[in-house]
């Protein structure tokens, strides 16, 4: 582990205290601010490329095409945030190395939230994205952090056409996060509780339950998954979540290789400054590579 990394984490125990106070409130929902909005796009994205705003009902679809493009690669990210919040700021830290790494224009879909929208409504507007995007694409990828991963996981099963690799930064991979390891794992987690969390869940799924395996990707089948890069930090309470589906996925032969940061925190990817988010992004870059030297 590197000493960026391990300070870094330490410093997020100041940083992220009013998160970790929020989530581990019962009435987590409650401190929501109604008119959240996603994060717009810095300026710096506009100098290095080309970034276009459209609108998927009332929200935005953010559209950031790199100036080194890779021709034909068109990537779908989806934003974490508990499936309550919105895409933050440091979001684009991510979106702006993976256009660096991959040379795809990616779409970044802002979807309905939780708890003014439910699971139905979110995976329509994932959906219809997706299809678009899968239409004009020779190569397309889906690519998601936290929240984002689960939703990204349950599109690249389910999608009628083809999706050629799969990304996901420290996914939320049970829903109802019923591993007994995460006890253990939140005394080194400076982010994530439980409490907040679940109820998001619970909110968003609504009369589906947290046990639907059309939504919850602890109760997927992850056959037919295209290749998969999963990058989780082990101080993240869904760590042993990720372990577990990588087994589960090796068990029937689906090419998701689990990539580890011991001093890793939630989206470690994020901070860019570290040696283990500048591998993470190399690994992503690699995979970009190979899919594109086994098409020519």
């Amino acid at each position: 582990m590197s000493v960026s990394m391990t300070l870094t984490a330490g410093a997020m125990w100041v940083s992220a205290r009013s998160i970790r106070r929020a989530l581990a409130r019962d009435d987590y929902l409650d401190t929501l601010d109604p008119d959240r909005w996603p994060a717009e796009p810095p300026a710096r994205l506009r100098r290095s490329g080309r970034v276009v705003v459209s609108r998927e009902g009332d929200l935005p679809v953010y559209r950031y095409e790199p100036a080194a493009r890779t021709p034909g690669l068109e990537l779908m990210y989806l934003p974490g945030g508990g499936l309550v919040n919105p895409l933050v700021a440091e979001h684009w830290w991510i979106v702006e190395r993976l256009a660096r790494a991959t040379g795809a224009a990616i779409t970044v879909v802002c979807y309905p939230l939780a708890p003014e929208r439910g699971a139905d409504h979110t995976l329509a507007v994932i959906d219809a994205q997706y299809e678009r995007l899968a239409a004009r694409a020779s190569r397309l990828w889906v690519a998601g952090d936290s929240a984002g991963g689960a939703l990204a996981v349950g599109l690249a099963l389910r999608a009628s056409r083809r999706r050629d690799a799969l990304v996901l930064f420290s996914p939320w991979l049970d829903l109802g996060l019923e591993n007994p390891a995460i006890a253990r794992r939140a005394r080194r987690d400076p982010s994530l509780r439980v409490p907040g969390l679940r109820a998001g869940a619970a909110a968003w799924a609504g009369e589906r339950g947290l046990d639907d395996p059309a939504i919850d990707p602890a109760r997927m089948d992850p056959t037919g998954l295209p290749p998969t890069l999963l990058f989780q930090g082990g101080r993240d309470i869904f760590f042993d979540d990720a372990v577990a589906f990588t087994r589960r996925a090796d068990a029937v032969g689906a090419p998701v290789r689990l990539i580890t940061a011991p001093a890793g925190f939630h989206v470690y990817v994020g901070a860019f400054w570290t040696p283990e988010s500048r591998s993470a992004f190399a690994e992503v870059g690699a995979l970009a590579h190979a899919t594109q030297s086994a098409m020519t």
